[in-house]
């Protein structure tokens, strides 16, 4: 039976998040993390985006390269992001923190996680997240819907967000 996520918030503020893997859906965690103001630590073989070592070089975050992954990695962190290629590795990173209460995202997997990541719409003062059971691209179209529903509201002067 497949997992059902209860949607929630969650502080991020000053929370230690461990990233594993340095490709695109890494990159994307990490840019959207990043908003949070939460320390980020990627661990990594290689790295696929050379914006990871931009945002290294401007202290946004900490990247340990030429490292596998090891289970010692798991202390003090929060939060953990499987997003290596490699389906087996993530499924035991998924594994291992389940186990020790941590939250993680697995990106290979739509179930073998605690934690999935909701497609977020920000307007002034409301932010509205969807998720559609670990498919993004749904989420993301939901979410365009609902930005262009905003957008018509606003020329209409139907709805204003700040008062």
């Amino acid at each position: 039976m497949a997992n059902k996520f209860f949607p929630v918030s969650i502080d991020l503020n000053n929370k230690n998040i461990l990233v594993i893997g340095a490709g695109k859906i890494a990159l994307r965690k990490v840019e959207t993390l990043m908003s949070y103001n939460c320390n980020i630590l990627v661990i990594t073989k290689d790295i696929l985006e050379e914006k990871f070592l931009e945002l290294e070089k401007n202290n946004k975050i900490k990247i340990l390269k030429n490292q596998e992954f090891e289970e010692k990695f798991l202390e003090n962190f929060f939060l953990v992001i499987a997003a290596t290629d490699n389906e087996v590795l993530n499924k035991n990173i998924s594994q291992l923190c389940i186990n020790k209460n941590i939250l993680v995202n697995n990106i290979t997997s739509k179930d073998d996680m605690n934690v999935r990541f909701a497609s977020i719409y920000e307007k002034d003062d409301i932010q509205i997240a969807i998720s559609a059971n670990g498919n993004p691209k749904k989420a993301i179209e939901i979410k365009n819907k609902i930005k262009n529903i905003f957008e018509k509201w606003e020329k209409l002067g139907c709805c204003r967000l700040n008062k």
